[in-house]
């Protein structure tokens, strides 16, 4: 009866030590875009290298993992993509901006910081 309590035990507590390695070998990307009447109702993609992670409507937030290392951040147009390092623990911030465009709205990318975006949108943690 003791060995397995004492093997269980050995087991939830290996298993949390690598959930916290995991945790601390990422970084968090949070998108966000402010609400505005112009592009009201589009959607812009979030891609992660390439990779779609989300769809920002006017006035919402995406976040999610990155593992460590480059990435590049980018809408549907990839000539628009931004690149960051991701660094383990840091949180990196992309803002959306609106631009109008011959056709409609675009997006335009620009990193910012933790601070500068929760005194730009309430939303942003």
């Amino acid at each position: 009866m003791k060995k397995s309590i004492i093997k269980t035990s050995l087991a939830i507590i290996c298993m949390m030590f690598s959930v916290t390695l995991f945790a601390q070998q990422t970084a968090k990307l949070i998108a966000y875009r402010k609400g505005s009447p112009y592009g009201l109702f589009a959607k812009f993609p979030v891609n992660v290298d390439g990779k779609e992670v989300g769809k920002l409507k006017s006035g919402s937030v995406v976040t999610t993992d990155l593992a460590v290392g480059s990435h590049s951040i980018s809408p549907k147009q990839s000539k628009r993509a931004i690149t960051l390092n991701a660094q383990a623990g840091k949180t990196y911030v992309v803002k959306y901006r609106n631009m109008l465009g011959l056709f409609g709205v675009r997006p335009r990318l620009k990193e910012v910081t933790l601070e500068e975006a929760k005194a730009d949108y309430k939303k942003v943690m």
